[in-house]
């Protein structure tokens, strides 16, 4: 009788099966939209990537619109959970934001001729005409929002510093900072982001100047 035991293979649920799909076709589309760009690509270029029929994309995505903003959220989000993550909770504001600064110069792609940016500007423009996609658009940019905010409260201060703004404003300011540095990016074709210049810029949005400067 043979050793080896015989390993079963795990059925997935149902649930199981359509989030498995869900990453398979979101890689699809990230990986023939840096190819084509979103004109150009079409739900039979994604599904024929995946190895699927065209039929799972409209059971689960609905369209292609759709399709791409949900590829934008969960590629903002994987942004910020690599940004926040760098970070240490309840510790030192002023290094929290130092690394944040490294963080944001180290995360931005150097191989997808600005897909990333790209990808923003085209979730733009669909929410211009789709009010639900325009609801959860600012739903997502709200929890990050959230999330910074939250990072920044809950940070410590050293004596005698002093925050320039509440921990939203400030927030909303390394933000907006981050998202202008994209677009220049993608206008220019060029990448301007320095982890020094950066740390200057987002100690500057932070604290509160002392008296003696």
């Amino acid at each position: 009788m043979s050793t080896s035991s015989s390993i079963k293979k795990v059925r997935l649920t149902r649930v199981e099966q359509n989030a498995e799909r869900s990453r398979e076709l979101l890689a699809s589309a990230w990986a023939v939209f840096c190819e084509k760009g979103y004109e150009a690509v079409t739900i039979d270029d994604v599904a024929a990537h995946a190895g699927y029929s065209r039929m799972p994309i409209y059971s689960l995505f609905g369209d292609k619109q759709t399709l791409f903003f949900e590829l934008w959220t969960v590629t903002l989000e994987e942004i910020s959970k690599l940004l926040l993550s760098q970070l240490k909770a309840g510790g030192p504001l002023r290094a929290n934001i130092k690394r944040l600064a490294a963080a944001v110069a180290v995360s931005r792609p150097k191989d997808q001729s600005n897909a990333g940016e790209s990808l923003f500007f085209v979730v733009q423009t669909i929410a211009l005409s789709r009010p639900e996609i325009e609801k959860r658009l600012i739903l997502l940019s709200r929890k990050i929002l959230t999330d910074f905010a939250g990072m920044i409260s809950s940070s410590t201060l050293a004596r005698g510093e002093k925050l320039r703004a509440s921990a939203d404003n400030i927030a909303a300011h390394l933000i907006a900072h981050i998202n202008g540095l994209s677009t220049v990016r993608f206008q220019t074709g060029m990448d301007y982001v320095q982890a020094r210049d950066l740390e200057t810029i987002f100690l500057a949005i932070t604290f509160a100047a002392s008296k003696s400067e």
